[in-house]
């Protein structure tokens, strides 16, 4: 059976989680022992763990049980005197395009690229495709995270506060007075709906849908040569990328669901994680490319 023989110590995650057999190379049989036999190494029992205690706090900070800050309002204020309509984009579709959306770039991408589906399945493939899934993954974890700390410390009311929280102190006052104390009065409601309608700043669909296209987009870019496919379907697939981000960001604003300046900083948090989480993608793929791809490209294909 073909291996190849991997020594440097540079090497990304994906050699290291035990794909080195006994002789310290990689063959189907060492990586199967990697995938489906415990133990892991301890770092992926930390990342567990963490990332459990992460969506705890997620939980408890959405449900209230971890109390946000509470900013007050002007006396029947315009900006938040919008009527909730509904979401374009729920967080269920804003969910199932975050977690469906790469993989089928992915795989799309890969077809066109390698001419074959049987090419799409190869080890070296899997090899690339660990490579982008880990960072992806990492990356929205950590831009949700983000928006949802400042989500809690900010508190900013959205605009259809007025409609959806009804604060009793906004009903006799007097236009333009501040109010710092209020208490919602809307029973038709849920108690998390209540909680929500006061974390608008930033907008988390903008921050995850944009952190998708771009991470998407850089996809398209890294793996698919104009020279294969042709420069209009590498364009309509960028579109289609960026499209997601557009219209999972500019949705929030129609739908008086966000301000613009929410937007606005989930855009920024959204790309600003995406280019950080690139720049790490490129340094691991350069080094699996030139430490272990082109080195043995012709046995791990082979494999």
């Amino acid at each position: 059976m073909a291996s190849v023989s991997v020594k440097d110590e540079d090497l990304p995650d994906v050699v290291y989680f035990r794909f080195l057999d006994e002789n310290g190379r990689i063959s189907k049989e060492s990586i199967k022992n990697a995938l489906i036999k415990p133990p892991y190494p301890a770092k992926y029992y930390w990342n567990v763990i963490l990332f459990i205690l992460a969506l705890i706090v997620f939980l408890l900070w959405n449900f209230g049980v971890i109390p946000g800050n509470k900013l007050g309002f002007f006396c029947q204020d315009p900006i938040f005197s919008h009527k909730y309509e509904g979401d374009t984009i729920s967080a269920t579709t804003l969910g199932l395009g975050v977690a469906l959306l790469p993989v089928l770039v992915w795989f799309s991408v890969e077809r066109l690229r390698q001419g074959s589906m049987r090419k799409c399945i190869s080890l070296k493939c899997f090899f690339h495709f660990y490579l982008f899934a880990k960072q992806f993954i990492i990356g929205v974890l950590g831009v949700g995270i983000v928006a949802e700390i400042a989500k809690t410390i900010v508190g900013e009311h959205r605009p259809h506060f007025f409609d959806t929280c009804r604060p009793d102190t906004n009903v006799n006052c007097t236009p333009g007075s501040y109010i710092s104390s209020f208490t919602c009065t809307n029973t038709l409601v849920d108690r998390i709906d209540l909680i929500d309608s006061s974390r608008s700043f930033p907008s988390g669909h903008s921050a995850l849908s944009w952190f998708t296209a771009i991470f998407c987009a850089y996809v398209v870019q890294r793996r698919l040569p104009s020279h294969i496919v042709g420069t209009s379907i590498k364009l309509l697939m960028l579109g289609i990328c960026v499209s997601f981000g557009l219209v999972c960001s500019l949705s929030r604003i129609t739908d008086r669901r966000h301000h613009w300046w929410d937007v606005l900083a989930g855009t920024a948090i959204g790309i600003s994680g995406a280019a950080h989480m690139i720049r790490i993608t490129e340094r691991h793929y350069r080094i699996l490319k030139e430490q272990l791809l082109e080195v043995g490209e012709r046995d791990i294909d082979e494999v």
